[in-house]
């Protein structure tokens, strides 16, 4: 288990604030959040790279100076740091030599993990002479070989095409499920966090926002920023919901509604007019509005109406999300 408890750390215009978390064995974290949120920082304080902080984190009792000594802890960074005057097999073993492992026993566990990793055919090759993605296939390979007991990833593939990005996070996800190590993973893409994470902590400014499962989050995010952060098209503060739907609804201060949940229907007291009409990934967004507000709805079939025109809406009551914090 991992335990963060309390972690604070303040520098030079910017301040960690008091983040708790407390991770199983095997479970595979997401921290998402968007450049400067203390995602990485938090991330170097777990892996023990940054010591200066208040609060404790403790890696199955013991403080992570201490796990990686005993070579518990690996770290895969958005650049390989591949040595470049080493082959692939060297630099997959480099590890196990230093902790002077036996030859037979690297020999078995650099084989397996360029199998694992699909390297097979590229030992003798040197990091320049690879992909982006390939370079990073052997830095994960380097990580796993050692057989570590929490496993750290920083923005691993921000920096590949999105076609790359997708066979890489299948492998981790593989990976994961047959190693069952625990996974910290920090990215900023919501659909990687979400497709990779058991669980996500949403950070925003040093704050540890949000935390659960990915569907509690879709579900029932906690503030306006998750809210935003995972594409609620419809934001609305408490008193401007109950006047534009004429309902009343349980304290809060917002009102969250998806714009699928609201539907064109033939005839209703809430009319709008269409203002604008796009072509997205899935269906057509379009932003109608009701007298002085503007609310956007999502169409999966084709929308057969022009900008303009006055249209009748309805909204699915039990879809909208109550919000009681704002940051």
């Amino acid at each position: 288990m991992i335990e963060i408890k309390g972690v604070s750390k303040v520098f030079s215009g910017f301040s960690l604030k008091n983040v708790n978390i407390s991770i199983e064995d095997g479970e595979f974290i997401g921290i998402l959040g968007q450049s400067g949120s203390g995602k990485s920082t938090l991330l170097n304080l777990v892996a023990g790279l940054d010591k200066d902080f208040s609060g404790e984190i403790l890696i199955n009792g013991k403080k992570p100076s201490k796990m990686i000594k005993d070579g518990e802890v690996a770290m895969v960074f958005q650049k390989d740091l591949l040595l470049p005057h080493l082959s692939i097999w060297e630099n997959i073993a480099f590890g196990l030599k230093i902790k002077k492992v036996a030859k037979d026993e690297i020999e078995k566990r650099v084989k397996d993990a360029i199998i694992e990793m699909d390297l097979l055919g590229k030992e003798k090759r040197f990091p320049n002479e690879l992909s982006g993605g390939e370079k990073q296939r052997v830095s994960i390979a380097r990580a796993i070989v050692t057989r570590p007991k929490l496993l750290l990833m920083d923005e691993p593939f921000s920096a590949l095409d999105f076609n790359l990005r997708d066979r890489m996070q299948k492998m981790v996800k593989k990976l994961h499920e047959k190693l069952k190590v625990t996974i910290i993973f920090v990215t900023h893409d919501r659909e990687e966090a979400f497709y990779l994470s058991n669980k996500i902590g949403v950070m925003f400014k040093g704050e540890l926002l949000d935390y659960g499962t990915p569907i509690d989050l879709y579900n029932n995010p906690k503030n306006v920023y998750t809210a935003k952060l995972l594409a609620v098209e419809n934001i609305l503060p408490k008193e401007t919901f109950e006047t534009l739907f004429q309902c009343k609804v349980e304290p809060c201060k917002f009102v969250a509604l998806r714009g699928k949940s609201i539907k064109i229907v033939e005839s209703s007291k809430l009319k709008g007019v269409v203002k604008e009409i796009s072509f997205k990934m899935g269906g057509y967004s379009i932003i109608v509005s009701l007298g002085n507000e503007k609310i956007t709805l999502v169409e999966e079939k084709e929308f057969l109406y022009k900008i303009g025109d006055e249209i009748s809406l309805e909204y699915r009551d039990n879809e909208k999300i109550l919000i009681g914090e704002q940051k």
